[in-house]
């Protein structure tokens, strides 16, 4: 049974190069917190690319895996010990990219004091954008745990190819069991990949809402 193989959690920001205005006005103190949110989160874009390059290494020694005849034991034993290591490896990284997301929310919370200063229409786009990241974060929250659920199942599987009394029907159903907890992975993704554009272009709407004078870069 070919094992599924999670893709990157794309994260598509704006990167802003300017933010000013004449008068105070409560938007670039948003603004600042903002950017400050982005820069927190860019160890979590580095932990993603090192995650992918993990998942197609992975994938691969469990290809070897299911080349070799089950009884010829010593064969599998030092790959199964590789691919251990990577889910081990994926593991810090998922740590890292919790942390990161976890500084960035606790800095974007932060912009709630300057929202009730707004003006009515920037104060809608502010609030709307406030439900948009609870609801990325909490997201964000709900692929974690799947994704902490698929490696301990990638785990077992390993630790059972150890097993020279395995039967092939354990196999089967450990198989079975991990690819679904990919797709349960995969499904969080879409939701928080969704969540994140949606949040990008309520952030681009509030800054041009706001007068203030940003620029772009993808």
């Amino acid at each position: 049974m070919k094992r599924l193989v999670t893709s990157a959690i794309i994260l598509i920001i704006f990167v802003v190069l300017s933010a000013c205005t004449d008068d105070y006005n409560p938007a670039e103190d948003i603004y600042n917190h903002l950017e400050k949110s982005v820069e927190l989160e860019s160890s979590f874009q580095s932990a993603q690319s090192q995650l992918v390059e993990l998942e197609d290494q992975e994938n691969e020694l469990y290809n070897q895996m299911m080349e070799i005849n089950m009884d010829e034991l010593e064969e599998i034993q030092p790959i199964v010990d590789e691919a251990l290591g990577v889910v081990e490896e994926r593991r810090e990284l998922l740590e890292q990219e919790k942390e990161s997301i976890d500084s960035a929310k606790e800095e974007f919370d932060q912009i709630e004091e300057y929202v009730e200063e707004l003006e009515e229409e920037p104060k809608e786009v502010a609030d709307e954008m406030m439900t948009t990241m609870n609801d990325r974060y909490e997201a964000f929250n709900e692929l974690y745990e799947a994704y902490k659920s698929s490696l301990d199942l990638d785990a077992e599987l390993y630790e059972m190819l150890k097993d020279e009394n395995l039967e092939k029907e354990d196999l089967d159903s450990q198989v079975e069991n991990v690819n679904k907890s990919y797709t349960e992975v995969q499904d969080a993704q879409e939701t928080f990949n969704n969540l994140t554009q949606e949040f990008n272009e309520l952030k681009k709407e509030f800054y041009e809402i706001s007068d203030l004078n940003v620029e772009y870069e993808d």
